[in-house]
């Protein structure tokens, strides 16, 4: 397990600590969490404390406060047996407990036997005694029938699911002993731990998984706090994210917003000249809308719009008469800010997705300079030059992932004074980028002022982001930014 610390959040500077571990790791965590809630609320399993745990987002204190106020409704909820109530109690009608009914909880060994034989309620098979297992139900099934149950249960039962009787009661079976019954089977042994590691992560508010492409590593934070936009760094696979949303690390752009920009784009932006030759803009929301009909009567649907209009002239459908008169004003004002709506959105979606290939590219770049760096030791270049020029790589990766966020930030921002000072230091960042980016794809050599001018216009780059960067934190605080989330 590795603790580290994040530097940043979207919208202010707090430092937030928190551990990089593995899948093992993570559940022993698991385990070990559940065995200490479980010594407070002293339940018969601690599979069971397990699910508790997932239903409260493995938040012990709101278990602690929550749990006694009404335990059997909680049960209920989980579909689980209540284990303080006797299993003779919650009996499954459909299914019975084997045994006389006076005593439907007699011991395996004291069950009605042939020769000391049991017959297995899944495949009526005879068996001894040894060969079947039961939970505190007392159904009885054989080995053989519990592995080929628990098999199809773990392929096809979602992660955090309990796995219940065969005979369809709601008495669960332990972690433990799913695992003992699967000594055999080493994979499916595996797969179901990756089912408890999933439900652990999925449902516990402190935790993700990494994004990185095939990273196993977990993310867990050491304290909780709403929408906690912090700042990730893994190790395994130098992926660098947000802990709320695990998308790339999208400062200054907050999740919810930049969740609305990349939904704006998969319904616009990829067919923005089919849009512009086929398409007309709601008068009133200006949505683009298709017409799928002979019928010229238009209606928005758009949630919250429902705008009923004439295709021809954009005219309220409501009181519409005729449109064969050329109204040249109307017809033009409204084509007109059609246009503009369009020309916005791709001015800035243009420009984000130019960023983003460009940071593509200098990702590709990076690594051959890497190699060149290895080179160049041989011609001299001295350890700590070697760093600085490795540095600029890492600046340059930065400050493209903030220019390409600054812009899904200025299309949702409405102009103010604050506004025109972010755009200067948006241009400003851009200018300097733009300059280390073109410096960079010449020959690097190990020439000393060469590799000084280079940590200038580094140093230089990186002051602009963070002067970008501070402005949009301190508009967050101060509640500059209309048109963003800001709470």
């Amino acid at each position: 397990m590795i603790e580290k610390e994040s530097e940043t959040a979207i919208t202010n500077n707090e430092k937030m600590k928190y551990n990089l571990m593995t899948a093992e790791e993570a559940l022993k965590e698991m385990t070990k969490t559940a065995k200490e809630m479980n010594e407070i609320l002293g339940l018969p399993s601690t599979t069971l404390v397990r699910l508790i745990l997932n239903h409260f987002y493995w938040d012990k204190n709101t278990l602690t406060d929550r749990f006694y106020e009404d335990p059997e409704k909680l049960f209920c909820t989980l579909n689980v047996a209540n284990p303080y109530l006797s299993p003779s109690l919650q009996w499954n009608p459909l299914s019975p407990a084997i045994g006389p009914s006076t005593n439907p909880v007699l011991d395996a060994s004291q069950q009605p036997t042939t020769a000391g034989n049991a017959i297995c309620r899944t495949c009526y098979s005879e068996k001894p005694i040894a060969e079947f297992y039961s939970l505190p139900c007392r159904h009885q099934h054989c080995l053989s029938c519990w592995q080929i149950y628990l098999q199809s249960s773990i392929y096809q039962t979602g992660c955090g699911q309990p796995v219940h009787c065969p005979s369809r009661c709601i008495q669960i079976i332990d972690d433990e002993q799913i695992l003992k019954l699967l000594a055999n089977n080493l994979v499916l042994q595996e797969r179901y731990k990756k089912h408890l590691v999933d439900a652990f992560v999925q449902t516990n508010r402190l935790t993700r998984w990494c994004p990185g492409n095939g990273c196993t590593m977990i993310v867990k934070m050491k304290t909780y706090s709403p929408k906690c936009a912090q700042m990730i760094e893994c190790d395994m696979c130098s992926s660098v994210f947000c802990f709320e949303c695990s998308k790339q690390w999208h400062e200054p752009v907050q999740c919810s917003v930049l969740q609305k920009w990349e939904q704006k784009n998969q319904d616009e932006s990829m067919n923005g000249k089919w849009i512009i030759a086929n398409t007309k803009e709601c008068p009133k929301c200006h949505s683009s809308i298709e017409k799928n009909g002979g019928c010229n009567h238009m209606t928005c649907r758009k949630p919250g719009c429902g705008h009923e209009f004439c295709w021809i002239c954009f005219d309220n459908w409501n009181g519409h008469q005729q449109c064969n008169v050329y109204k040249q004003q109307e017809i033009e004002k409204n084509q007109s800010e059609a246009r503009e709506t369009l020309a916005r959105y791709m001015h800035y979606y243009t420009r984000y997705q130019t960023h983003n290939q460009s940071l593509e590219f200098e990702e590709k770049l990076s690594d051959q300079a890497e190699q060149r760096v290895q080179e160049m030791q041989a011609e001299g270049m001295t350890y700590t030059q070697q760093q600085s020029v490795q540095k600029v790589f890492t600046v340059l990766q930065q400050c493209r992932r903030t220019l390409k966020y600054t812009y899904p930030f200025a299309y949702y921002l409405e102009r103010s004074n604050q506004s025109e000072i972010f755009e200067q230091n948006q241009a400003d960042l851009e200018r300097a980028t733009e300059i280390l980016s073109e410096f960079l794809e010449k020959e690097i050599t190990a020439d000393p002022s060469a590799i000084v001018a280079l940590m200038n216009k580094t140093s230089y780059c990186d002051q602009r982001r963070k002067i970008l960067l501070d402005h949009c934190k301190d508009g967050y605080s101060k509640y500059y930014w209309e048109g963003l989330d800001s709470n």
